[in-house]
């Protein structure tokens, strides 16, 4: 049987989803306000309307459209996928071949990789500094020197939640000749885009998703801006009926509610700061500056401060080689949530 399943697949090393049951989960940069649950009795009352015997909205027309609204761009240079992963497994599958050549920066998004791979595609990875901080010249040198068809610019970056600057990532379009994707999952916590510019930067990809600010990671939506042909392209290899009638559903409602996820943006970011004033000066950690809806946290205890959550039934993200080996990714959480980590962070470095 192994025998027959591509080398590529063989090869790989799965994303791996922590499935544990925890009493505090903060290992998924989920929103920790579930916005949707006021608005359960509209949901109800739209998909009373549909037939589940036909399927979904192929091309969700009416999802597009509410989209539209929010980014004020065109709704026919939008395109919606099950998650934003499927539209970056899309975007490769338009424009890489055995052998071509991606670029992406490092410690960034495993998904990017992962799907070159699969497809037997060069990834040539570009070293952040010691504070993660993206080397925009070496990524335009290395894109130029190997003629890169694609770059991935995760910004702000997951897991370090580092940010690139508008004008870096338009340099890195008007430098070099590949398409640059810049991934905006956590655009709502850094308020800063690029978005506008699909319709002057033609190779230009900006992903978007519902999963984060507007608190629907359960739905799975993820959506692509760029100019015509590329969405032409993409939707010509996109599966039909690819998102469901309950997701598409779901997503145009919390769009009708734009201020409830501001709020939740507002309460998140407010959690954050009071995160890094808690673990401010704490001998033994490092808490780097991040942009969106989590914190990279480095610890010189830190198989013992793994202990501890684990005690304490938290959940996080940990990383134990590579640049970020002894860091934790932690999400921003509820008050209550945020309490129970500083208090097992405390203990770990006998501050209490």
């Amino acid at each position: 049987m192994e025998n027959l399943i591509k080398k590529s697949v063989m090869e790989l090393n799965a994303y791996k989803v922590n499935d544990d049951i925890f009493e505090i989960k903060l290992d998924a940069n989920e929103n920790p306000y579930d916005l949707f649950k006021n608005y359960c009795d509209i949901f109800m009352k739209e998909i009373s309307k549909i037939n589940l015997n036909r399927y979904p909205d192929a091309n969700c027309k009416s999802l597009r459209r509410k989209l539209s609204q929010y980014t004020m761009i065109d709704e026919d240079n939008i395109i919606c996928g099950n998650g934003s992963d499927e539209i970056i497994q899309m975007i490769l599958n338009v424009f890489i071949s055995k052998n071509d050549n991606i670029i992406i920066h490092v410690p960034t998004f495993p998904m990017y990789k992962i799907y070159a791979d699969i497809l037997e595609a060069k990834v040539i990875e570009v070293s952040c500094d010691d504070e993660f901080k993206v080397n925009i010249a070496e990524i335009i040198k290395k894109a130029n020197e190997y003629n890169a068809k694609v770059i991935f610019l995760c910004n702000p970056n997951n897991p370090t939640g580092t940010s690139i600057k508008r004008e870096e990532i338009l340099k890195v379009l008007h430098e070099t000749e590949s398409i640059v994707v810049v991934d905006e999952a956590y655009y709502e916590f850094l308020g800063e885009t690029v978005i506008d510019k699909i319709y002057d930067e033609k190779r230009l990809i900006v992903l978007r998703t519902l999963s984060k600010a507007f608190s629907l990671a359960g739905a799975r939506i993820g959506y692509a801006a760029a100019a015509g042909n590329i969405i032409d392209a993409l939707n010509k290899i996109r599966s039909p009926y690819n998102v469901n009638s309950f997701s598409q559903i779901s997503a145009a409602i919390l769009l009708d509610k734009v201020d409830d996820v501001k709020d939740s943006i507002k309460k998140i970011n407010k959690e954050k700061e009071y995160i890094q004033k808690s673990l401010k000066d704490i001998p033994g950690i490092k808490v780097y500056k991040g942009c969106a809806n989590f914190l990279l946290v480095r610890f010189e205890n830190f198989e013992e401060t793994i202990k501890l959550l684990l005690e304490y039934k938290i959940s996080v993200k940990s990383y134990i080689k590579g640049e970020l080996k002894n860091c934790i990714r932690v999400t921003i959480g509820s008050r209550y949530e945020n309490d129970k980590f500083i208090e097992a962070v405390k203990r770990v470095v006998n501050c209490e």
